[in-house]
C-alpha cells in the first residue's frame, strides 16, 4: 500500500464578515486572533480561506444584504465540540453586531443566530 489515511470527521464550515475581524475586543486581541485561538485551542486545526468570497441575500425584512466573508472549516469527530462551537459563534455574531452566521455542518447549511447580547468574553 502506498499511502495511509486518518479519518478526521464532518467538516463544519462557517463565513465570518472579513473586515470586522480585524477589531478590537476588550481584552486588546482582534475578534480575528480569538478566532484562531479557539478553534486550535478545541480543534487543534482549521483552514481558512482568504479569497474574494462574498454574498448577497435576502433578509427577513425583505431588504437584500451585500456581504464579503472568509471561510473557516473544522473536522469534527462524532460530532465532538459542536455545541460548543455553535455557542462560540453565536458569541462571534454578537461581538461582531451580526444578526447571523452561515453555518455548514456536513453540507447542511444553516444560518446561526446569536442570543442578541453584545458579550465581552468573546475574546480573552
Amino acid at each position: 500500500m502506498d499511502h495511509r489515511e486518518q479519518a478526521l470527521g464532518r467538516n463544519v464550515r462557517f463565513l465570518l464578515p472579513s473586515l470586522k475581524l480585524k477589531e478590537p475586543c476588550a481584552s486588546g486581541e482582534t475578534v480575528e486572533q480569538a478566532v484562531h485561538s479557539f478553534l486550535m485551542e478545541h480543534f487543534g486545526g482549521y483552514t481558512a480561506t482568504s479569497a474574494n468570497l462574498f454574498g448577497y441575500w435576502r433578509e427577513e425584512n425583505g431588504g437584500f444584504t451585500y456581504g464579503e466573508h472568509r471561510e473557516f472549516t473544522v473536522a469534527l469527530r462524532n460530532d465532538e465540540g459542536l455545541p460548543e462551537l455553535k455557542d462560540f459563534l453565536g458569541r462571534t455574531a454578537n461581538t461582531l453586531g451580526e444578526s447571523c452566521l452561515y453555518v455548514e455542518v456536513a453540507g447542511q447549511a444553516v444560518l446561526l443566530y446569536g442570543a442578541g447580547e453584545k458579550l465581552e468574553n468573546l475574546c480573552g
